[in-house]
């Protein structure tokens, strides 16, 4: 049993609950403070002085503010643009073409770029007329003694060439001739011309008309019999003197080892002694451009040389023909594969 004095009473419960502090918020009431603080009274001999303001500098405006935001607007979008416009590199090599590139060809773009390009509107420049050049011949031939019937500004033949006791004129073999010299260098390609005897383009002052190379083809004389022994043959002369003597004797040498591969078949052979000035002075050679080079061709004599002017036309063309190709394709002909010598017989 326990002692009485170590005996202690429970705690009464209270029937009233206890009370909560009231925290202290707007409706609470203050309480008085014990201590009030004590503020210095102004002193009566210092009076209040109104506080001052500090002063702010003037705002100033700036005009070119802008700038920056158009500068900025400018910025991005060239880099919009740029990003938009990159491509990636390619994983792999393409393979190599099938067929070969033509050089001279149009690049199209592969990929249209993202933002359209304006096209900046150009003015039409003024394009010079251009001035027609006139076409050069590359070989004109006189058909000798000829003239177109009625033409209008081709004067009257004084001399219509040497007309046999038969009727055969000289005019109807060389026009003739060359006619068919003419067609066999354009079907070799070159601008071949035929020329009357006094044609339009001949100019007695200043002449202009300068072809690459100018034959003037003519027969000669109908001469027959024991006096005429000489009166065989063909001749071909330059200008004497001339204005261009290299081109001139090349002409004549590559004419010359031409036509007689063909003139030797029927022993007709090269006639120097009969070359008159008639050939060299010939009046055609006055009226071109003192440099072109030129010459004149006696085919033969109407006379002794009949059959061969009238029979063989086919091959005489061939023969001047085969000679200005060699000239225009710039051979220098010489030595001739065969040599004509000239004749033993005297000049009349």
């Amino acid at each position: 049993m326990s002692d009485s004095s170590d005996f202690k009473p429970l705690p009464r419960k209270s029937k009233t609950p206890p009370r909560k502090r009231q925290t202290v918020g707007a409706d609470t009431p203050s309480a008085a403070r014990r201590t009030p603080r004590s503020r210095a009274a102004p002193s009566e001999d210092k009076a209040r002085a109104p506080r001052s303001r500090r002063a702010r500098p003037p705002a100033q405006k700036n005009r070119f503010g802008w700038l920056k935001y158009v500068a900025f607007l400018m910025m991005v979008s060239v880099g919009v643009f740029v990003v938009a416009n990159m491509q990636p590199a390619p994983s792999a090599a393409p393979p190599p073409p099938a067929y070969t590139p033509d050089p001279e060809a149009t690049l199209v773009p592969t990929q249209a770029p993202f933002f359209a390009i304006p096209h900046i509107f150009e003015l039409p420049t003024n394009t010079p007329t251009p001035i027609p050049t006139p076409s050069v011949p590359d070989a004109a031939i006189v058909a000798g003694h000829w003239a177109v019937e009625g033409a209008a500004r081709v004067p009257d033949v004084p001399d219509s060439g040497a007309i046999c006791p038969d009727g055969t004129r000289e005019v109807d073999i060389t026009k003739s001739v060359a006619d068919k010299t003419l067609s066999l260098l354009q079907r070799r390609g070159y601008r071949a011309e035929l020329l009357q005897e006094f044609d339009p383009v001949y100019q007695d002052v200043n002449p202009t008309f300068a072809p690459r190379a100018f034959l003037s083809i003519h027969v000669d004389s109908c001469l027959q019999g024991p006096d005429y022994a000489y009166a065989t043959g063909y001749k071909i002369a330059h200008a004497e003197p001339s204005d261009n003597q290299i081109q001139d004797d090349r002409l004549v040498t590559c004419l010359t080892r031409s036509y007689d591969k063909v003139a030797s078949k029927y022993d007709k052979p090269f006639n120097y002694n009969t070359i008159t000035r008639n050939m060299t002075e010939y009046h055609a050679f006055r009226k071109i451009d003192p440099t072109t080079p030129a010459a004149i061709i006696e085919l033969g004599f109407l006379g002794q040389d009949y059959d061969f002017l009238l029979q063989h036309q086919d091959e005489i063309a061939q023969g001047l023909a085969r000679g200005l190709d060699d000239f225009l394709k710039g051979q220098t002909c010489v030595p001739p594969t065969v040599t004509p010598q000239p004749t033993a017989t005297a000049a009349p």
